[in-house]
């Protein structure tokens, strides 16, 4: 009895996990790419300055400036229930951005592995801003 029981518990527990949406780290492009495409509720933030986004971004992004001095206070107001992806040139400001969101109590947050070098890299879409 104690044998079936422990085994249950094994199966809901890997139940939960596979079911769960949880972010928490950095995600490779092509595994940030598919999860950005499968999840529409999933809202994308771009952590570069105005004059990067001039060269390029992923598709349905939001831009909030990683060194705007408002930053962190902007990053609060935003729903702490939802998930966010988060991208800039190398990693280092989205990586950043994501310590300090985990740091205000948001639980599913993922950052581009090496930035939009990486993605471009990789051969993944880039939406290019109209002159």
């Amino acid at each position: 009895m104690k044998k079936l029981f422990f085994l249950f518990a094994i199966v809901l527990a890997g139940c939960n996990t596979m079911d769960s949406k949880n972010y928490t780290g950095v995600l490779a492009p092509k595994k940030f790419a598919t999860q950005l495409k499968s999840d529409p509720e999933i809202v994308l933030i771009d952590v570069r300055s105005s004059a990067e986004m001039q060269t390029g971004y992923i598709e349905g992004t939001q831009h909030l400036d990683f060194n705007s001095p408002g930053f962190k206070n902007s990053l609060d107001s935003l729903d702490h229930s939802k998930t966010y992806f988060l991208y800039c040139a190398s990693g280092k400001r989205s990586g950043k951005a994501l310590e300090m969101m985990n740091e205000m109590g948001f639980k599913n947050v993922a950052a581009l592995d090496g930035g939009l070098r990486m993605w471009n890299a990789t051969g993944l879409p880039m939406h290019q801003p109209q002159n």
